[in-house]
């Protein structure tokens, strides 16, 4: 799903944003009120807390974020969204959400 798809969706309901850039990405610049989770520590085994809320997956443009939704759905997770394009994507179209470190 495209970013400009998810900025809607967020606005119409309860959206989990879940980020798996590493902190120093993240730090740098992020989409405000995302939780971060690298894809690292799925990798290792780590999940986050699951909850009844549907999930969107962020990276900087979409392939990280692609594997963590293939992860996360390989457990169960129901609605795992990749956001196509990622941060860059919310920068491109001027998102006011987006926060610099």
């Amino acid at each position: 799903m495209s970013y400009e798809e998810i900025a809607q969706k967020r606005e119409q309901e309860d959206l989990r944003i879940i980020d798996v850039r590493e902190q120093d990405e993240y730090d740098a610049v992020h989409v405000k009120g995302v939780e971060l989770f690298p894809l690292s520590k799925l990798r290792e085994g780590e999940r986050p807390e699951p909850d009844d809320r549907p999930v969107a997956i962020i990276c900087r443009s979409g392939g990280r974020s692609a594997m963590a939704c293939q992860i996360l759905e390989g457990e169960g997770w129901e609605e795992c969204i990749n956001v196509e394009g990622g941060t860059n994507a919310a920068i491109e179209m001027g998102e006011e959400e987006v926060e610099r470190g």
